[in-house]
């Protein structure tokens, strides 16, 4: 079900008390340390690790000058200690629990000490697939799925994975000198899938750009401001993917068209379809190692699929919405046509402040 910014006021006491919370190992920063935070922001990327950093504008013993809460009080440095577990959640002051946008481990920290002012301790990290990026390793699978993999491996970092069946079963799948990471992004390219961590899951799943949007807002009226673009440039109108089945000696042809780009909007046209009144030519081919006609015409998808995604894009800011996440759709009014319509967020960004709560968004669709 779509909310409206009445819905939204509603369930967030008018906007009136922006909130959030903020745990160390357990221990909330706000309510049980009395720490003064001046800035938190959290950085949502559809694809690849989420990110933070929150400022700390106490915690300075300037009698023995140290950054501590009280005499007795451990060290700050040893509660924002690498690796340390992080969940903060964000929101407005009422009576609910605050959404969580990001659990994860800190990675970095900074200080500064001003001329005029407290010192401050800026703290941050990633959600919980940081790990996933070190190291490099080799390894195969054979006769199994993309998805069938990025199971076992989110299981290997105590993660929980939320996957969709990828189907296809590849007859050989190397993982060569890369970090899990860098392997996880193929995988996920090939697939033109989704790939990201929210809370203990490891999500690997296709676009959910047909989903109903979680919440609708009007340029004026929650939505501050606005900028799309439409862009032909790197459209086509059908890909065509060619390979060479080894057992068999025969070719292997998958291809995909306009009209079978992923999200469309009823009554209204995608970049290809554009492409096609304005160009004769607008057709691809490729040649790719392929192992079956069903592998082909799944790549030929996720080729045509990837460029549609360029027609529509567009970044905006609204006030600070914590249902305003990266793989969710949003409807966006009041801007005339063609823009008035369902969006698909690609990522946000949600920062508190002494300003206040502000997200920030890119948002990206196919048709228009």
């Amino acid at each position: 079900m779509t909310q409206t910014l009445v819905d939204l006021e509603r369930a967030h006491e008018n906007f009136y008390v922006p909130s959030y919370q903020i745990k160390v190992n357990g221990k909330d920063l706000l309510r049980e340390l009395f720490l003064e935070i001046v800035s938190v922001q959290v950085d949502n990327p559809l694809n690849g690790a989420d990110r933070f950093t929150f400022t700390v504008n106490s915690g300075f013993d300037f009698e023995n000058r140290e950054f501590r809460l009280t005499r007795d009080f451990p060290l700050l440095f040893d509660l924002f200690a690498f690796g340390n577990a992080v969940e903060i959640s964000l929101g407005y002051q009422n009576n609910q629990e605050l959404p969580l946008l990001l659990r994860g481990k800190i990675t970095a920290v900074q200080t500064s000490f001003p001329s005029g002012g407290l010192p401050q301790i800026t703290v941050s990290g990633y959600d919980l697939t940081y790990c996933m990026t070190k190291g490099k390793k080799s390894r195969n699978w054979s006769d199994r799925t993309d998805s069938y993999i990025v199971s076992q491996i989110a299981r290997e970092y105590g993660l929980t994975p939320k996957v969709e069946d990828t189907v296809v079963k590849n007859a050989k799948t190397e993982q060569s000198q890369e970090s899990d990471a860098q392997f996880l992004e193929r995988l996920r390219e090939r697939n033109d899938w989704e790939l990201y961590a929210y809370d203990q899951d490891l999500i690997f799943r296709a676009p959910a750009n047909d989903e109903v949007a979680v919440i609708s807002l009007e340029w004026g009226g929650g939505l501050l401001s606005f900028s799309p673009e439409l862009n032909i440039a790197e459209q086509i109108t059908k890909v065509e993917v060619r390979g060479w089945d080894v057992n068999t000696g025969k070719e292997i042809v998958g291809t995909a068209g306009t009209g079978e780009e992923d999200g469309r909007d009823s009554g209204r046209r995608s970049g290809g379809e554009v492409l096609k009144s304005v160009c004769r030519e607008g057709e691809m081919k490729v040649r790719k190692p392929v192992f079956s006609q069903q592998q082909a015409k799944r790549t030929a998808e996720s080729i045509l699929k990837k460029r549609a995604e360029l027609f529509v894009q567009g970044s905006g800011d609204s006030i600070g919405l914590p249902e305003i996440r990266a793989g969710k759709n949003i409807e966006l009014l009041g801007l005339g046509k063609p823009f008035n319509k369902t969006y698909y967020v690609e990522q946000s960004t949600h920062t508190i402040s002494t300003s206040g709560y502000r997200t920030t968004f890119k948002v990206k669709d196919t048709t228009i």
